[in-house]
């Protein structure tokens, strides 16, 4: 006994609704994102973190 279902239309989708468009970053991540002393910074973080990570596994 086989039951069709119709599909279901997502919420808050229809075109040029408010919730249809992206989010617009702030001021503060669009600096982050483009800031090379921050990027500079993270860089220095990761590779910490994955020399620490390859210092564990070795016994």
């Amino acid at each position: 006994m086989a039951t069709e279902t119709l599909p279901v239309k997502p919420k808050n989708k229809e075109p040029y609704q408010q919730a249809y468009y992206p989010p617009v970053p702030t001021p503060f991540v669009r600096w982050m994102r483009t800031s090379l002393v921050w990027q500079f910074l993270r860089f220095w973080i990761i590779n910490y973190k994955i020399l620490l990570l390859l210092m564990r596994s070795r016994h």
